[in-house]
């Protein structure tokens, strides 16, 4: 028959009907692929998304581990010290002060052997800009009135609603600096505290200062059980893509997508029993305990004078007097 494989050379090994152009709606297998962007947006998005999140998280554990600076530092000393940076960041008025605070952001992040680039890249993308666009009206004089920088229109709206003349003034453009550098500026001691900390020692830390144990015992177990949960979900996006042949509807994607959500969350909860019994099998009481205790370095006392002494020296300038700036 001519539809059946012949022996010989690899080329002539495949059927006619499979080397045959076809239409895509039952014809050669090669023809049958989703042509269509929405056809492939579930399974081959929410794979590469998945895979895109756990190798964050492993590039995250990799820095955390590397011999850095704060890498090196205690864990609930450099909880405790970023926190007081962040706080500080958060509080302050004068621009002196936020660019301070940001450049020793930048000095830790090279002492502690973080690519720069990478780190803007995660740091100062996103949060950033999206505070910038949302103080964008603060720049024009209708919201921040003051003396005008830059005069956008002055003799009519070119449009129905604007204002008649728009301009942006100083005070605008120095309120919207401001608020965008303490952003910034606490953004990146809060990724630098999750970068160089291991979730482990993080959460011990956490729990050391006084959080409470329930919420500390939650992110342990949502930190750990979510990688198992992430790899069933790309088992299963992976199973299906491979079951599939030819061009998919979009009412058979969504309820692809119906049936995970199903499926991730009955296994989730019987993930959950499971531990459960087996940690109060184990002697769980309410208290995870560790097998050993910290214990604080010089290097974390030599680190939290100087965090201190610096902090003390930032708060005074920002109490000292004068107008703000």
């Amino acid at each position: 028959m001519a539809d059946e494989p012949r022996l010989g050379a690899a080329g002539a090994n495949l059927p006619s009907w499979l080397l045959a152009p076809g239409d895509g709606g039952g014809g050669p297998l090669y023809a049958a692929r989703p042509r269509r962007r929405s056809q492939r947006l579930f399974s081959g998005r929410l794979t590469a998304t998945l895979a895109a999140w756990v190798e964050r998280a492993v590039t995250s554990d990799e820095v955390a581990r590397r011999p850095g600076l704060l890498q090196g530092l205690d864990a609930r000393v450099k909880l405790v010290s970023l926190l007081a940076f962040v706080v500080v960041a958060a509080l302050s008025t004068r621009m002196a002060v936020l660019l301070v605070l940001l450049g020793v952001a930048v000095v830790l992040v090279v002492l502690s052997r973080v690519s720069l680039r990478w780190f803007a890249a995660r740091t100062w993308t996103f949060v950033p800009l999206f505070t910038a666009l949302i103080m964008l009206p603060t720049l024009f004089g209708a919201v921040t009135p003051g003396r005008p920088v830059l005069t956008i229109w002055s003799h009519g709206a070119p449009l129905p609603l604007l204002p008649a003349t728009l301009t942006i003034t100083a005070p605008g453009l120095f309120l919207f600096a401001r608020f965008v550098l303490r952003v910034a500026t606490v953004v990146s001691f809060g990724v630098l505290l999750t970068l160089t900390t291991p979730w482990s020692e993080l959460l011990r830390a956490l729990r050391d200062v006084g959080v409470p144990r329930g919420f500390v015992f939650v992110l342990t177990m949502a930190y750990r059980y979510v990688f198992t949960l992430v790899r069933m979900v790309q088992d299963m996006t992976i199973a299906r893509t491979s079951r599939t042949v030819g061009p998919l509807a979009t009412r058979e994607d969504r309820r692809f997508l119906s049936d995970t959500v199903a499926a991730v969350f009955g296994k989730s909860q019987a993930t959950s029993e499971q531990v459960y019994l087996a940690m109060v099998a184990r002697g769980y009481r309410g208290e995870a305990l560790a097998l050993s205790a910290e214990r604080l370095r010089r290097r974390d006392y030599a680190w939290s004078v100087a965090v201190a002494v610096g902090l003390a020296v930032l708060v005074w300038v920002e109490l000292a007097g004068g107008p703000h700036g």
